[in-house]
């Protein structure tokens, strides 16, 4: 007797766990658009079979090589491929992932090295950050911009006295070949150093 109540126990507590477990499982299907490529050149791919891609929306393609959707057509998207394209052929399936470039913001870049897509190349770790903004968006009102009062040494006293330019301002340098302009630009980054300036 005492071996069949065991025996009961254990198969009402399997009955049990199956029933937990099936009151929480969920049934639900998701949905991925499948396009495959048409044809890829130099630096694009011509994609079909992604009706409902945005403009600028990410594309992934196999080998971990994004693109962004540019040219959108009725029956085929042109994607700008970011990445190691060489590899990619026609026929190869590529997926929508429902969302734009974007990138890490904040303090944590500071003094990292990273590439274009933001993956970093200076072997320091990944980036962590909490918040991401899209690389393509609307600049902030000209009444939101904090007002540039406060002028930025160049080191250059030409430049100061002459063309003060303040600090977060944005500054074209025009000027022929081999005349300074670089010089220029890498005096002002060096001449801030132990300054409250993020260059």
């Amino acid at each position: 007797m005492n071996g069949s109540g065991s025996l009961e126990s254990l198969c009402r507590q399997a009955l049990d766990d199956l029933a937990r477990v099936r009151s929480d499982f969920s049934y639900s299907l998701q949905t991925q658009e499948v396009g495959r490529i048409i044809s890829v050149g130099t630096g694009v791919a011509l994609v079909s079979g992604l009706p409902g891609v945005g403009y600028d929306e990410l594309i992934q393609f196999p080998g971990d090589v994004s693109g962004i959707a540019f040219n959108i057509d009725r029956t085929e998207v042109g994607v700008v491929l970011l990445g190691d394209y060489w590899k990619l052929e026609a026929g190869d399936e590529v997926y929508r992932t429902g969302r734009v470039m974007d990138v890490v913001v904040g303090d944590q870049l500071l003094g990292r090295v990273l590439n274009p897509l933001g993956h970093p190349l200076d072997e320091l770790g990944p980036i962590r950050g909490k918040q991401r903004l899209p690389l393509e968006r609307p600049a902030a009102a000209i009444i939101d911009r904090s007002p540039v009062t406060v002028p930025i040494q160049t080191g250059l006293k030409v430049v100061d006295a002459l063309i003060p330019i303040g600090r977060g301002q944005r500054e074209l340098i025009l000027g022929d070949r081999q005349t300074g302009k670089t010089a220029i630009a890498i005096n002002t980054i060096l001449n801030q150093k132990n300054r409250d300036v993020v260059c």
